[in-house]
């Protein structure tokens, strides 16, 4: 009986296991990478992309973001600004919001 309480709890943490992979694998990608595309944000930042360094927090990151689309003329939305930058805080500077 003990043997297959183990069996099942280990059939089970291999079924979660497996449905959350799959899930991470299949979800839709983030909408500011989108807008890093549309933008062509590598057309300056190619030589260095996205430098922590520059940016200390959250709140500067957004500046910098819409100081980028106001001088491009990128034509972003303030929530698409936002979207772009919660995209690159995601994949580069980890800041907490």
């Amino acid at each position: 009986m003990n043997n297959m309480k183990k069996l099942s709890l280990s059939t089970f943490l291999l079924t979660a296991g497996m449905t959350l992979s799959a899930h991470a694998f299949s979800a839709d990608p983030h909408p500011g990478q989108a807008l890093e595309t549309a933008a062509n944000c590598l057309k300056c930042h190619a030589s260095q992309p996205y430098d922590p360094s520059k940016t200390k927090d959250w709140p500067a990151l957004v500046k910098v973001v819409q100081f980028c689309n106001d001088n491009l003329n990128s034509g972003m939305f303030e929530d698409e600004v936002e979207e772009l930058a919660d995209y690159l805080n995601e994949k580069h500077y980890h800041y907490a919001k």
